[in-house]
């Protein structure tokens, strides 16, 4: 998984996937993360978490700069496009908890599966009514694939490639 992470952060801005496509593979990325954060032991749970977050940090700033203003642009789905968002805040609120725990504390590994369940709803949602709304609509796809590889390689570089690490607290339970 962290190859293919590797991969997608590497690619030249040149080599621009459509937008849509990019989306979804950090959708599958982070579904993945999600599970193998379940069967992992609290070690390797601690860097699961790390990744899976800034992760979600990334993709969020993204969808929110620059993919939900252009499908709110081409859909008549308000109420959906302003959900998404409250899905985001939401998840931003768990992340903000997350990053002040030790990785180790048992409510870590409760509220870690809670901002799962909310991130795989979102994804349901998302992959099922947004988007393909905003494919049927017509939605002008080239700048903004551009944009938003422009723009995860710039966030990525800021968060050290999706490897930083100061975010958690490490250690045991108290």
């Amino acid at each position: 998984m962290r190859e293919e992470t590797d991969r997608t952060n590497e690619q030249d801005v040149g080599e621009t996937m459509d937008v849509f496509e990019t989306l979804k593979a950090d959708h599958r990325m982070v579904k993945e993360l999600f599970s193998k954060f379940e069967d992992a032991d609290k070690r390797t749970r601690s860097a699961i978490a790390e990744e899976t977050l800034t992760a979600l940090e990334v993709h969020t700033a993204i969808e929110e700069e620059l993919v939900y203003p252009a499908i709110a642009d081409v859909i008549d789905d308000e109420d959906g496009v302003k959900e998404a968002v409250e899905e985001h805040h939401v998840a931003k609120l768990l992340i903000k908890e997350l990053r002040r725990m030790k990785a180790g504390e048992d409510a870590f590994a409760t509220k870690f599966k809670v901002l799962g369940e909310l991130v795989a709803h979102h994804i349901e949602e998302e992959e099922t009514e947004m988007i393909p709304q905003a494919e049927d609509a017509g939605i002008e796809k080239d700048s903004l694939s551009r944009d938003v590889m422009k723009r995860k390689a710039a966030l990525m570089r800021r968060h050290g490639g999706g490897r930083k690490s100061s975010g958690l607290r490490r250690g045991k339970a108290a």
